[in-house]
């Protein structure tokens, strides 16, 4: 079963994103650990013809997201994309600590990887989504102009098991494991890439839902 997120549609363009399960739930924990901070983090995944697939979450930065750390990361993930397999860069996701805000406090961010990385897209947090066990990311792409839309709802693909267990995993403050880059520097035993956030969790065993 898969979920299209509910909400109201938008001109987006005609890509439809889907979400691995880890992914989305990686992301959403990287926010409710650092709840009063701002957050960014990158997706990576793969993009084909009109369906881009966001397959993993890398979470960055829990402070200020200077730019020679940010560079540093972004080579990182590219590395990592390489030996991964095909995998690119597709997406940023940021939260507010004030509430959803929009893109604007990433638009900076957002404009240079969009010029090196055409399918790349913008993810904001909503919180507020999350008691109601719904898809809590509203995305924004680039249309034909160059100019940033709205990902309209229909275009945004989820599992529906993930959802319920994405909440469950933040009743049971899971949150606290996730690891970012920002740890990472602070501390260098930890990885940023959380290979192991799901382990045994029924999370671990879910797949990629169909992008129809």
């Amino acid at each position: 079963m898969t979920t299209k997120a509910s909400g109201s549609g938008g001109g987006g363009g005609t890509k439809t994103f889907v979400f691995h399960p880890k992914a989305y739930a990686k992301a959403l924990l990287h926010s409710c650990k650092h709840s009063s901070e701002a957050v960014i983090g990158i997706f990576i995944g793969t993009s084909t013809g009109k369906v881009v697939k966001v397959l993993d979450c890398m979470p960055l930065f829990h402070t200020h997201a200077l730019a020679p750390m940010l560079k540093m990361a972004c080579m990182l993930i590219e590395e990592h994309c390489r030996s991964a397999g095909d995998l690119e860069i597709v997406g940023i996701y940021h939260a507010e600590p004030h509430g959803i805000g929009d893109m604007a406090a990433v638009k900076p961010i957002a404009d240079k990887l969009a010029a090196n990385f055409s399918s790349c897209s913008v993810w904001t947090v909503d919180a507020a989504k999350l008691p109601q066990k719904q898809f809590a990311l509203r995305g924004m792409c680039h249309n034909k102009e160059g100019e940033w839309k709205q990902v309209a709802s229909d275009a945004q693909v989820c599992g529906d098991e993930v959802l319920p267990a994405t909440s469950r995993m933040i009743s049971d403050m899971k949150y606290l494991e996730i690891v970012d880059f920002d740890d990472h520097l602070t501390d260098a035993s930890l990885s940023w890439l959380n290979q192991n956030l799901f382990h045994k969790d029924p999370v671990d065993d879910m797949q990629l839902p169909g992008a129809d």
